[in-house]
This record gives C-alpha cells, sequence and structure tokens, in this order.
C-alpha cells in the first residue's frame, strides 16, 4: 500500500503543480518527510496526512482512504482547515511563480494582513 500511495501523492502533486519543497512549506512538514512517502519508504500516517490534504486540495478524508488509513473515530468529527481549498488553490499556483512575483504575493498578503489590525 505505501508505494500505491506514493504513486497517486505523485500524481496529486504533478496535477497541481506542486514540488515536494512546496508542500513541505504549505504543510509545515519536513522535505525529508514528503520526499519518503513519495519514494515509499515510510508510511502515511494520520498527523501527515491531516497536514498535506489542504495543501493538496482533497480532503482529509479522502487522503486517508486513498491511503488504506480510513477513519474510523466516530467520537469527534475532524476540524478541517478554515479554506482548505482555497489555501491549496494559493499555494499551487505561488508554486509556479518567479522569485520576483512570489515576493509581490508576499507583499500583497501582508498588506492584506495588516489592513485586518487597524
Amino acid at each position: 500500500m505505501t508505494q500505491r500511495f506514493a504513486d497517486i501523492l505523485q500524481g496529486l502533486m504533478e496535477n497541481r503543480g506542486l514540488s515536494p519543497r512546496a508542500v513541505s512549506r504549505a504543510s509545515a512538514r519536513a522535505e525529508s518527510t514528503i520526499l519518503q512517502l513519495l519514494h515509499g519508504s515510510v508510511p502515511p500516517s494520520p498527523e501527515i496526512l491531516k497536514d498535506i490534504a489542504p495543501v493538496l486540495q482533497i480532503s482529509e478524508a479522502d487522503l486517508l482512504a486513498i491511503s488504506g488509513l480510513a477513519s474510523t473515530s466516530t467520537a469527534s468529527t475532524p476540524r478541517t482547515y478554515r479554506n482548505s481549498a482555497e489555501i491549496g488553490e494559493l499555494v499551487s499556483i505561488a508554486s509556479s511563480l518567479s522569485d520576483g512575483q512570489l515576493r509581490r504575493l508576499i507583499d500583497v498578503a501582508r498588506n492584506l494582513k495588516s489592513e485586518d489590525h487597524n
């Protein structure tokens, strides 16, 4: 199952134009962890999948099912990330920008954030 998941993960990342580094940065997971998942050398865990699902623009439940780790917990509903689809789309777009464009995007985001505090 680990290699099958690795192949699916690779496809999801390619379809969204995401590099291992982009997934790592957006999910706050080590790039080495993402690379190990891609090579099938480490099995996916629910904790890792929760962090990378929004970046991949896929629900955590779907990613768990793909990995064979379908959630059996009914005690609590997992909390989804706010605007996870939009954040995933933003990461996907940002990963294909030039360095200058990325810096401009960061500046725009910082300005928007500072507007909220005023």
